[in-house]
This record gives C-alpha cells, structure tokens and sequence, in this order.
C-alpha cells in the first residue's frame, strides 16, 4: 500500500514540477550540474572473485572494459509534448558510432529522466542470481550507462536504433536539493526502487579528492547500486556490487561454484564548457 502511495505523489509531484521548471526557490548549487558542453569521461574496472569449496576467495580475475563519454548536448530540448529538457549523450570510447541518448527534466523537485534513445540495452536488465557465465554479468554492467540515470529501467520490447521511447512514468533519478535524508521514489514500471542520501563519503581518484553524497538504492534486486554525486563535478563514482552468485553449468541446474562481482566506474576527465 505504501508504494501506492508513494507511486502517486510522485505523479502527482511531477505534474507540478513540469508547469514550473525553475521557479528560483531551490539555487543551483544543490541541484546536478548542467551546463550546456560539459563532458565527463570514466572508466569502469570489473572484478570477479571465485569462492572454494570452503567459501574462501580462491582466485580473482580483474578486467578493464574501458572508458565511456558522457555529454550535455542541449539545453531547453524539446521532444514530443515535453520542453526544456536536457539532453545527455553517452558512448563507448571504443564505439564512438553507438550513441546512447537521454533527455531529461531538471526542475525544482529534482532531475527526472523523461526520454531515452538507443539504450544500452532494448531489455530489462533484471539480473539473475544464477548467471551461467561471466560474459553475462559484464553485458550487464555495460547496459547500465553513465549519464545520471542507468538505462535499465527501459521498455521490455526490441527498438530500432534510433527509435525514441518516453518512460511510462518519468524517473526521479535524483531529489532537489541534494542534500542528507533525502529519499524518494525513483522507479515504479517495470519495478520499483527507491534511492536515498544516509552520508556524504569522500572519493580520492588520481589524487582528487571529491566530497560526495552516496546515493544508495532499496530495491529487490540482490544487488547493491551506489552512486557518488559531488556538487561541482555531477557523478564521481557508480558502483555495482553482488555476492555469492551461483555459477551454472549448461548441463545442469546445480551450482558448481559460486563468486561475488564489483563493478566500478570512476570520474577520470572532466570537461568544462
């Protein structure tokens, strides 16, 4: 009954935030940074550990899956009956031809991700905790993206590449202002998560240190999603974590191992307009 509730306030709140995009009442410091060129670049480090059969770490394999853009394109876009939305575009260092495309709504109650083209993934990434092989936990990682919102929140259905797809309901990918104790529904089709600021955490990358909000996420998912927002630079650090993950064999339902998996991308370029 509470996610009814929670799934209509946050309909009912969007509906208002839309009629008045900046009204003033909330500075931009405490909103996500968005200016018009400004481009992130990071890199994402994935990282398997193998348990024995007495449950201790056996062995560990660490693979680098490169580095991925991220860039506002537009402000003030407009797409459908939607106006002044943002639009960020996301590709693969190695890959610059696939582009992967989000426009969002920045307004006083929040950031909301209204609009998506050519995802990371045209499925619903739902990740299951009896993955046969390795290659399928990395198309995993590579489908959530980089820009604010992860992609795997998409339609369940094959798209063109360049088809536009809005979401059912628009995501609140983050509450205005950021700030501790903030919590809020982000998700709630094709299921329901919410996000919530407990602590700030200070993030060191190449001898940078950012001060960060640590915005963690309540879901059903068997998987921890974290992401490290610092005020001036927007997104430092995502990170994915799961433990004891059953290892199938194709012949045979039962596990014949298990092992834990992290995935983190980190902040490694920052452009300013």
């Amino acid at each position: 009954m509470s996610k009814i509730f929670a799934s209509l306030a946050l309909i009912i709140l969007f509906t208002a935030c839309e009629k008045s995009v900046n009204s003033g009442n909330i500075p931009n410091y405490s909103k996500y940074p968005i200016e018009l060129n400004k481009e992130w670049e990071y890199n994402t480090i994935f990282k398997l550990e193998y348990y024995d059969l007495s449950g201790h770490i056996d062995s560990t394999e660490i693979m680098d899956l490169g580095n991925t853009i991220c860039k506002i394109t537009k402000l003030n876009d407009s797409v459908g009956n939607f106006s002044k939305l943002v639009l960020f575009e996301e590709y693969d260092v190695t890959t610059p031809q696939y582009i992967h495309k989000m426009w969002y709504l920045n307004a006083d109650s929040g950031l909301y991700a209204i609009v998506y083209s050519n995802p990371g993934s045209s499925q619903i990434i739902i990740p299951k905790m009896n993955i046969k092989s390795d290659e399928d936990f990395i198309k995993i990682i590579m489908r959530f993206g980089l820009s604010p919102a992860s992609y795997e929140g998409g339609k369940s259905q094959n798209l063109p590449g360049d088809s536009i797809q809005f979401y059912t309901y628009p995501r609140k990918v983050l509450e205005y202002p950021i700030r501790l104790g903030s919590r809020w529904v982000e998700l709630i089709d094709p299921f329901y998560r919410e996000r919530f600021i407990a602590k700030e955490e200070n993030v060191t990358i190449n001898g940078v240190t950012y001060n960060c909000f640590k915005v963690e996420s309540d879901w059903n998912w068997q998987l921890i999603f974290n992401d490290y927002i610092n005020l001036k630079s927007g997104l430092v650090m995502r990170e994915f974590r799961t433990d004891s993950v059953a290892i199938i064999n194709e012949n045979s339902p039962d596990p014949v191992g298990y092992y834990r998996f992290s995935s983190i991308s980190k902040l490694v370029r920052e452009t300013e307009p």
